[in-house]
C-alpha cells in the first residue's frame, strides 16, 4: 500500500508582493488562526474601546504568518503614510495568508438583493 504524503500538501511558493517589497511567509500551528482576539477592545488588559482593533487584530495576524526576519519592514510599511498599503490589499494579503493555510481560500460573500426582501405570510 503506498504511503500517503502528506508534506504535499504543502504550498512551494512562499513569498508575496506589496508596494514594491517581498515578504516571506511560513506555515503556522492551527492556533493561530483564531487567535485573533477581542475586536472591540485595545487588548494585553486594556478595556478601553478602540475603533481600530480589527486592523490591529489583523496585523497581528499577518505577523503571525511573516517570518521574523520581515516583521520591521511590514511594521514599517504599515506606518507609511505616503505609500500605503490600502485596505483592499491589506484584506488581500490576510485572506491568502489564511488561504494558504487551509486550502480553502476566502471568498467574498454575494451582495444581497436591494429593497426589502419578501416575508413569509
Amino acid at each position: 500500500m503506498p504511503v500517503r504524503n502528506f508534506d504535499e500538501l504543502l504550498s512551494d511558493e512562499r513569498t508575496f508582493v506589496v508596494r514594491g517589497q517581498t515578504f516571506t511567509w511560513r506555515d503556522v500551528r492551527p492556533e493561530v488562526l483564531t487567535d485573533l482576539g477581542d475586536f472591540s477592545v485595545n487588548g494585553d488588559g486594556d478595556e478601553t474601546p478602540n475603533p481600530n482593533a480589527v486592523w490591529v487584530a489583523q496585523d497581528k495576524q499577518i505577523l503571525n504568518f511573516i517570518i521574523p526576519e520581515d516583521h520591521e519592514r511590514w511594521k514599517a510599511l504599515r506606518e507609511s503614510t505616503d505609500d500605503p498599503i490600502t485596505i483592499r490589499q491589506f484584506n488581500a494579503i490576510l485572506e491568502f495568508l489564511v488561504g494558504e493555510q487551509t486550502d480553502r481560500p476566502t471568498e467574498t460573500p454575494s451582495p444581497s438583493a436591494t429593497g426589502r426582501g419578501k416575508r413569509a405570510a
